[in-house]
């Protein structure tokens, strides 16, 4: 007497994925090794004040400190805290007009080796944050708009 049973359908199996994976894997370590992307820290802040609006990146902490621009009073002003590779992009210059029309910069960014400055105006490329750039002043060079300092971790 023959067998009842149905025969059975070969089973067929996935070919290896080994080969592929270990293919995929070494095009990604080739990738991130050289475009990794920059760690972005901390936060983005606005400033603003008198026509002038910037934008500075990777800022950890916003702390307040005070100078005297010769008079009674104490002037206060910001002191950003930022991580290695910060900018400060220049939104609005808010240049001033000379009576025959061309404009000049109001504002410049303080540079301390050489007490050199950087005219802030219009248009200008973003401002990578170094510690030779101190802070920003007005055109007089009297008061500090605002400062920066470059966070260093420890060890």
């Amino acid at each position: 007497m023959r067998s009842m049973k149905r025969p059975r359908k070969p089973v067929r199996r996935y070919r290896s994925l080994l080969f592929p994976g270990i293919a995929l894997l070494a095009v990604f370590v080739f990738w991130a090794a050289f475009d990794s992307p920059k760690e972005v820290r901390g936060e983005t802040d606005l400033f603003e004040y008198g026509g002038l609006k910037i934008e500075i990146t990777n800022v950890r902490e916003v702390g307040q400190d005070f100078c005297n621009d010769g008079g009674p009073e104490l002037w206060e002003y910001p002191v950003y805290t930022v991580y290695p590779g910060a900018s400060v992009t220049v939104l609005e210059a808010g240049m001033l007009r000379q009576s025959g029309g061309k404009p000049f910069p109001q504002w410049f960014f303080y540079l301390d080796p050489g007490d050199e400055r950087l005219d802030v105006v219009d248009g200008m490329e973003p401002v990578e944050l170094t510690p030779e750039v101190v802070g920003m002043v007005d055109g007089d060079g009297d008061v500090w708009l605002l400062r920066f300092e470059v966070w260093q971790a420890d060890g």
